[in-house]
């Protein structure tokens, strides 16, 4: 396996460095941010900015407790350099991806070899949900980096006893928990101890561990933050974060994001493209060789359990969203990376490898071919009246990027039947799909799915930036839109309910409201004004002096 790549050793994180800015620079900022999530953060970010308030996340005046704020720095960083965009407000999960890539490369190389270390890097950059991950303005490629880097240094520390390992694995869980939470260390925990009750020495470990310095190191880098928000807001933070949003999230479906017991194995066939067969086939090596003490064998248990555990945990909670088991891949990763490396090319790879991929990718490509052509029947199947709503706006598809990016993804599925070895050119040539299958995506689905949902919002928005700076923005019934009031750069209130109609009805005029079309039969008082705005199932009022209202 030495012979893997026609490049100097040396020059090996280069080449990762190039890969990521090959695959995630160029489309980083082409589609505009999403609803909910990556504009909530974002907008947080901007207004403890603007506020100076670094401690108590905000979003539009409403305290924002969700999440603690580490994130928000970085992106507040980002916009200084770069502006208040989609381009600045991703970038910090691009670089976290592209560190975990390095951080994959460091620990394979000194565990085994740079060659190693590199390919299982490459596998991990080439997977489908880490790119989407990349290119997401949200907490998870972040946390991710700081569970991979307890969980390595956690096998660093078993395999060579050095206790600066130790003292690390717990630093890096310390960090995860200010970033996201209990989830933080729960994760790596749980990989641990399972880890441990399969070796059968959960005691030996127990007893090895330098608690008083571990612990010392944790609580440094996990609690200054709580500390903080727990002596300004006590219970009031307490309940929010604690009961609300990460018990609630665990008891009960939140913002209707639930699933059955399926959910997270068909968010798994489709994020690990197009190494799922490899998965299969690593999984089974691994499992009849779990006897072994080999170092690879060892990280590919590691990897497994790591992979595995983390799907059932997040299975048994109630709110579930794609990126929830994100914190897998490094190890899903290592372990195909061990196998391969362990096995060399003396092991015989099954056709089914190529099969079981080709069935896979090959009706996506076909969908990539023709989906510019199908996409005007394809909105006839939908039926939900936000969906209608968005689908009719006249945007059509990309058409030469789904093309090209078909015939390539094809290319390389025919061109991959030639070789039955696990050698180079396998990690070669199935990474050159996964680089193909992210551009295509992410560069033509991913931007024009982008263009199409959020048209009406940034329609929305660039009106909004042009009213008057003192008018006040409403949004009615519409607490999940927050890109209005971060393109549009201003602030607007949320008002709900029976009481909001009632406010709204009374407010001096002039003022502006947001809402979706179906709220406007609860607002009587609009009922005869014509909307500014009338776009995707949002529509925007401007209530002025010498408007018409009424019926």
């Amino acid at each position: 396996m030495k012979q893997l790549f026609n490049i100097p050793e040396a020059h090996y994180p280069y080449g990762l460095i190039l890969l990521w800015a090959i695959l995630t620079l160029p489309s980083l900022g082409m589609a505009p941010l999403f609803d909910y999530d990556e504009t909530i953060y974002a907008q947080t970010a901007i207004d403890m900015m603007r506020l100076g308030e670094w401690i108590v996340p905000t979003a539009n005046g409403i305290q924002f407790f969700e999440k603690p704020p580490f994130t928000y720095y970085l992106m507040d960083l980002s916009f200084l350099a770069f502006g208040e965009n989609a381009f600045a407000a991703r970038l910090p999960s691009a670089l976290f991806t592209l560190f975990t890539a390095l951080l994959i490369f460091r620990f394979g190389n000194k565990i085994h070899s740079p060659t190693f270390g590199l390919s299982a890097a490459l596998i991990f950059l080439t997977m489908f949900e880490v790119g989407l991950l990349g290119h997401a303005a949200i907490l998870d490629a972040v946390l991710n980096f700081f569970i991979a880097a307890c969980l390595l240094y956690y096998f660093l520390w078993r395999q060579f006893g050095e206790k600066k390992h130790a003292l690390i694995a717990a630093a890096m869980m310390g960090a995860a928990v200010s970033i996201k939470g209990p989830v933080g260390a729960v994760v790596p925990l749980l990989i641990i101890i399972v880890d441990r009750l399969l070796a059968r020495d959960l005691g030996a470990t127990l007893r090895n561990i330098p608690w008083f310095s571990c612990l010392g190191l944790f609580l440094i880098t996990a609690t200054p933050w709580y500390l903080m928000i727990l002596a300004m807001h006590g219970s009031q933070f307490l309940y929010e974060f604690i009961v609300v949003h990460n018990i609630g999230r665990a008891m009960n479906p939140m913002q209707g994001h639930g699933g059955g017991w399926h959910y997270y194995f068909v968010v798994f066939i489709a994020s690990v493209l197009p190494w799922l067969a490899w998965f299969v086939w690593a999984s089974q090596q691994t499992w009849q060789q779990r006897a072994s003490n080999d170092t690879l064998i060892s990280i590919a248990k590691l990897g497994l359990i790591w992979t595995l555990l983390v799907i059932l945990l997040f299975t048994f909670a109630q709110t579930k969203l794609p990126h929830y088991i994100s914190a897998i891949y490094p190890g899903t990763a290592l372990m195909i990376a061990a196998t391969l490396f362990h096995f060399g090319n003396k092991a015989y790879v099954s056709k089914n490898i190529y099969w079981g991929t080709a069935l896979l990718l090959l009706p996506l490509a076909l969908l990539l071919l023709t989906f510019p052509v199908l996409y005007p029947y394809l909105t006839e199947l939908v039926h939900h009246p936000r969906a209608i709503a968005i689908v009719s706006q006249g945007i059509h598809p990309p058409q030469w990027i789904s093309f090209l990016g078909a015939v390539l993804l094809m290319a390389v599925i025919w061109l991959g039947w030639h070789s039955r070895r696990p050698s180079g050119s396998h990690v070669f040539r199935f990474a050159v799909t996964g680089i193909i299958l992210q551009c295509a995506l992410f560069t033509g689905l991913g931007t024009f799915a982008g263009k199409l949902i959020q048209a009406p919002t940034m329609k929305i928005a660039a009106a909004v930036k042009q009213l008057p700076a003192d008018m006040p923005i409403y949004n009615y019934n519409l607490n999940n839109a927050p890109s209005i009031s971060f393109y549009a750069q201003r602030p607007y209130q949320v008002v709900l309910g029976q009481a909001g109609e009632k406010m709204l009805s009374a407010i001096k005029k002039p003022h502006a409201i947001v809402m979706r079309s179906e709220s406007l039969k609860l607002l009587k008082h609009l009922h005869g004004t014509a909307p500014a705005i009338n776009q995707g199932g949002y529509l925007l009022y401007v209530i002025t002096p010498d408007s018409k209202q009424g019926l």
